[in-house]
C-alpha cells in the first residue's frame, strides 16, 4: 500500500498518518520505534504527545463552546483578567494571534502552576504584527477552566499524561531525561503537565476521529500579517507556512505542532490528513527532513485520492 511505503521511509523514529474523507477513514498506518531507548515499535495503541494540536482540538472547540462574545475585551469577561495587558485583547484577538503577543516565553524557568498564567496576561503585546503564540493560548485555556469552574475536557482525548503505551519525544535537557508520556513542551509541564496551548495525547484513532468532526468549509481569516501568513480563530490559512505541502489548495487549512505533528484539510478535494510522528526523539534538530517527507506524503495523497 502506498501509505505504509511511504511511512517505511520516514526520517522520523515513528510515525502514524490517517488519510480521511468526510465520510470515512481512506488509509491509515503506524510504523516505526516508539522509544529508541529501549526499541519497543509503534503500535495503533500507542498515545502521541499532539503538542500544539491541543489548541485547536481542545482550546478552539472549548472556547467556542461558552458563547461569549468574541470581540470584547477578555477583561470585561473575566475577572482574572481585569487590569491585566492581555485583558484588553479580544477573544478573537487571542484566538486569531492578532493580540501583540510573542510567540512563547520560558515561563517554565522561574515559574510554577498559575503563576504562569498570571505572567502570560501580565506580558505587554510587543508584536505590531499578527505572531502565532502560544501565550494566547495559555490565556484562553485558563478562561476556559475559570469560567466553566472545571479542567479543560479534551474529550476522548487526553490532557497531561501520564499515558501509556506512549511515544517517547526529546532527551530533554531541562528536566535531564528522556520524556515519554508526559507532555514535551516545558511551560505546559511547569504548568502541572498541561495549558490551553500544548498537553493533549491522543492515539491515531482519537485524532482522526476529533480532525473529522472539525472537517468543514473553510473558516474566515481574522488576521494577515506582512509574511502572507493567514490566521483563522484557531486554523492556519493557506499558504499556512507550507505545512499543506506545495500543492495545497487556496482553500487549504491546518495546524502542526512542534514534536512532529500536522492536521491538514482540503475542503474543495474532500479529504484531510493526520500527521502524528516524534521528529524530536531523541533530540530535535533538523526540521527539514521531515517537511520533505510531508511534502511527498501530501503530494501522493492528492493524487491517491479522488
Amino acid at each position: 500500500m502506498w501509505l505504509d511505503d511511504l511511512a517505511a521511509r520516514a526520517p522520523m523514529p515513528a510515525v502514524a498518518v490517517a488519510v480521511f474523507g468526510r465520510d470515512r477513514v481512506l488509509a491509515r498506518t503506524v510504523h516505526g520505534i516508539a522509544d529508541l531507548s529501549t526499541g519497543r515499535p509503534a503500535t495503533p495503541e500507542c498515545w502521541w504527545d499532539l503538542a500544539s494540536l491541543t489548541k485547536v482540538l481542545v482550546t478552539l472547540p472549548a472556547v467556542l463552546a461558552l458563547g461569549l462574545p468574541r470581540d470584547r475585551p477578555i477583561g470585561r469577561l473575566w475577572p482574572r483578567a481585569a487590569g491585566t495587558a492581555a485583558g484588553r485583547a479580544s477573544i478573537d484577538d487571542l484566538l486569531a494571534h492578532r493580540a501583540g503577543l510573542p510567540a512563547t516565553a520560558r515561563f517554565h524557568e522561574t515559574l510554577r502552576g498559575p503563576a504562569i498564567v498570571g505572567a502570560a496576561l501580565a506580558t505587554e503585546p510587543s508584536e505590531p504584527h499578527p505572531v502565532y503564540s502560544d501565550l494566547g493560548y495559555i490565556i484562553l485555556g485558563a478562561l476556559v477552566e475559570d469560567l466553566t469552574g472545571r479542567p479543560l475536557d479534551g474529550g476522548g482525548l487526553r490532557l497531561g499524561g501520564p499515558v501509556e503505551p506512549a511515544v517517547a519525544t526529546e532527551r530533554c535537557p531541562w528536566r535531564g531525561r528522556l520524556v515519554c508520556g508526559e507532555v514535551h513542551d516545558e511551560n505546559a509541564s511547569a504548568m502541572g503537565g498541561y495549558g490551553g496551548h500544548a498537553g493533549a495525547f491522543g492515539t491515531l484513532e482519537l485524532v482522526t476521529a476529533a480532525a473529522r468532526a472539525a472537517f468543514g468549509p473553510t473558516p474566515p481569516c481574522l488576521a494577515e500579517n506582512p509574511a502572507g501568513e493567514r490566521f483563522a480563530a484557531g486554523w492556519w490559512l493557506h499558504p499556512a507556512r507550507g505545512i499543506g505541502g506545495p500543492g495545497a489548495g487556496a482553500d487549504g487549512f491546518g495546524a502542526s505542532g512542534f514534536v512532529g505533528n500536522r492536521i491538514w484539510f482540503e475542503p474543495s478535494r474532500g479529504y484531510g490528513l493526520v500527521v502524528l510522528s516524534n521528529r524530536v526523539h531523541p533530540v530535535r534538530g533538523d526540521r527539514r527532513p521531515f517537511a520533505r517527507w510531508c511534502d511527498e506524503l501530501f503530494a501522493r495523497a492528492a493524487a491517491e485520492v479522488r
